[in-house]
């Protein structure tokens, strides 16, 4: 895998617009003065120039946007829209009625449209890129991708192997015409979207807190209630036993002092008796005869 990243990266789209802004305030300066045929010269010389990328600037000046009204700088007027905010596909589309370009403005306006596809998909495969851009090998395309990497133009890796460019952050371009209108409706349906979201998060919040101070407040009754039966049971087992006979009649309760009368020697002498005596003889169905 081939990996390049930019030499000096801005960290944000706005850093990478103010590194390029600067670069265009030499051609801002000499539109205040450039008209018609100067201003056209103008254009064309920001257009091909090494490191200048953005051009709404320019392309609000006074003597720039008077271009638009006039038939034969028209077209100047249209290109430098072009290269503003618009891409590769755009100017094919129109390049019958626009000014042909050069090689050096091909390059550009071609690393400026790799910015705005990089706005919908971060990774773009090579072939897309290629139909894209209308490039026709591979090496011509990683060429273009590494020049605008070292000019800041975008940070981003070439993948090789998977035939991708991974796009990472990139400069900042000028707003299509009704494309902040777009931003700020986007932006208003997330705040009410956010909205919404946290007073739904609010309520049950509050659901979960009902819940949970009804559930330990069930827990505390059923724990002092449970409490209470075992010192009742503690209570009532003290100084007596209970000994079940049967149920009913049979059931006798007794005092812990009364056990004695089952050890005494006449009750250990009668049971003998009549386990070897009366006992026997009456399931033998015979009298024994006493002696005497």
């Amino acid at each position: 895998m081939a990996s390049s990243t930019a030499a000096e990266a801005p960290t944000s789209g706005e850093s990478f617009k103010s590194l390029f802004g600067q670069r265009l305030e030499p051609y801002l300066a000499l539109s205040k003065s450039a008209k018609g045929a100067g201003c056209v010269q103008l254009i064309k010389d920001a257009l091909a120039a090494p490191g200048v990328m953005v051009f709404g600037e320019l392309l609000d000046m006074p003597n720039v946007a008077e271009l638009k009204s006039n038939p034969e700088h028209a077209r100047y007027h249209r290109l430098l829209e072009i290269f503003s905010f618009g891409t590769y596909q755009d100017y094919q589309q129109s390049k019958d009625s626009l000014p042909e370009i050069t090689e050096a403005q091909r390059t550009k306006l071609q690393q400026l449209s790799i910015v705005t596809l990089s706005e919908r998909v971060r990774a773009i495969p090579y072939k897309d890129l290629q139909e894209y851009l209308e490039i026709a090998n591979v090496r011509q395309l990683e060429d273009l991708i590494m020049d605008a990497i070292y000019q800041n133009v975008i940070n981003a890796n070439l993948d090789q192997k998977l035939k991708l460019v991974e796009v990472h952050s990139a400069m900042g371009r000028d707003l299509r015409p009704g494309q902040a209108q777009v931003m700020l409706k986007v932006l208003e349906d997330w705040t009410k979207t956010s909205e919404a979201l946290l007073q739904a998060l609010s309520v049950k919040m509050t659901q979960v807190r009902e819940n949970y101070d009804k559930e330990k407040q069930a827990k505390e009754a059923f724990e002092k209630e449970l409490e209470k039966i075992k010192k009742d049971n503690a209570s009532a087992g003290s100084g007596k036993h209970r000994m079940l006979g049967g149920g009913g009649p049979h059931m006798m309760d007794y005092e812990m002092g009364d056990q004695h009368m089952f050890q005494s020697p006449e009750f250990m002498s009668e049971v003998e008796r009549m386990s070897h005596g009366g006992g026997a003889s009456k399931r033998n169905g015979k009298r024994v005869p006493h002696r005497g």
